[in-house]
């Protein structure tokens, strides 16, 4: 049935339609694709330290330190979880605010491709941070000083040199509890099937 005053669509016409529709949905999925790839790049004054690898802005976002994984809760008073977190704080009280951005600012450290470079992950922000005071990478001074370990496939072992040192000479939690990091650090070690 034709609707007066309209012609029916010749057949190349027919066709045409819906092959623009996807060349114009695929456009905009590019356009808001490239959007979300731009690097994001945030001043944190004051966070609030949520555990060693997870902070909180004055805005209520959340940062996740890119490369690195600091003990979780175990529902126990986990000791080194609470240990990381203080140590964080006080690196935040002595060195002030950061700059952080979604660039993997450490990237010349790593010695295989990085794997995942998703810029959130459960809500929260994956961002590389460094002090505004001194310029120092706050994921490289966690793993440094034994409070977190390198998360491979988020750093491409970036700071697996760094962890390495640590646990040889017990700082931090390597110390305290040297089996839970070294567990920590074998299961951060594995990169999934996707990466390999």
């Amino acid at each position: 049935m034709l609707i007066r005053g309209f012609k029916k669509w010749p057949r190349n016409q027919q066709i045409a339609l819906p092959i623009l529709s996807v060349f114009a949905f695929g456009a905009l999925f590019n356009q808001m694709h490239a959007r979300n790839s731009e690097p994001v790049s945030i001043h944190v004054e004051n966070p609030r330290i949520i555990d060693g690898d997870t902070l909180e802005t004055l805005e209520k976002k959340r940062v996740r330190l890119s490369g690195i994984d600091a003990p979780d809760e175990d529902g126990k008073g986990n000791v080194p979880k609470i240990a990381a977190q203080l140590y964080l704080e006080e690196l935040v009280k002595q060195n002030g605010g950061m700059d952080c951005t979604s660039d993997f600012q450490d990237e010349k450290l790593t010695v295989e491709p990085i794997c995942n470079t998703r810029r959130t992950s459960w809500g929260r922000s994956n961002l590389s941070c460094r002090f505004r005071s001194n310029g120092a990478s706050v994921s490289a001074t966690m793993v440094r000083h034994g409070y977190a370990v390198d998360y491979r496939q988020h750093s491409g072992l970036a700071y697996a040199r760094f962890m390495k040192d640590a646990a040889d000479e017990r700082r931090g939690l390597w110390g305290v509890d040297y089996e839970a990091m070294r567990n920590l650090a074998i299961e951060r070690g594995q990169l999934p099937n996707k990466c390999k």
